[in-house]
């Protein structure tokens, strides 16, 4: 039995939240969309899409934009519920999608802000982008399905089905789908506000 995909509607939603947060946050510090965007490394262009709803960041801009922010990446989903949520696979928060061949999808509780439980989906050749990256936190990565290399600093680790890895994830990093068909496995990483 196949697992329904976000409807438009929904993916929009998310979007909408993820910009809404983002302007209200940078205007409470007194940033301009100039400013956020030198600071994180990316088009003013960039941000004003995101805020207006027309861009979806990736999680890697989106992480460096939560770092420059000083808030956790979660802080753009945090509802004002504050008990236990079952969450469906079809109200899961997700960034990026099959139209880039790299789908980021969260699954840990949006209102926890110590953990970061995501679920990765990248067709062949497709990774984390071309740049290593580094945030605060310890990583687990467990593979699902398919074949991928990560690499840290200037070690290289394949990591097939049932392969799992932990490391410090300040230390800079990427992956890659190195295999032929599609790669799926999560990421668990411990997170907190910076400055903690």
């Amino acid at each position: 039995m196949s697992t329904p995909r976000k409807t438009k509607d929904e993916r929009d939603r998310v979007s909408s939240e993820v910009g809404t947060r983002l302007k209200q946050l940078r205007q409470q510090r007194g940033w301009s969309i100039v400013q956020l965007a030198r600071e994180v490394g990316v088009t003013n262009g960039m941000i004003s899409q995101i805020e207006n709803h027309s861009a979806d960041p990736s999680l890697t801009t989106l992480r460096k934009i939560a770092q420059v922010l000083d808030v956790p990446v979660f802080y753009f989903f945090i509802s004002h519920e504050t008990e236990p949520e079952v969450r469906s696979s079809r109200n899961r928060y997700l960034l990026d999608s099959h139209d880039h061949g790299v789908r980021h999808e969260f699954i840990s509780d949006p209102n926890e802000s110590s953990l970061e439980f995501t679920m990765i989906e990248a067709k062949p050749g497709l990774g984390s982008g071309e740049k290593q990256d580094s945030h605060p936190g310890t990583e687990c990565a467990l593979v699902l399905q398919g074949r991928m290399v990560l690499e840290i600093e200037n070690r290289f680790y394949e990591l097939n089905k049932g392969d799992s890895i932990t490391f410090d994830s300040l230390r800079p990093h990427r992956w890659v789908n190195q295999g032929k068909t599609l790669l799926k496995f999560v990421s668990v990483t411990s997170c907190s506000m910076r400055g903690n």
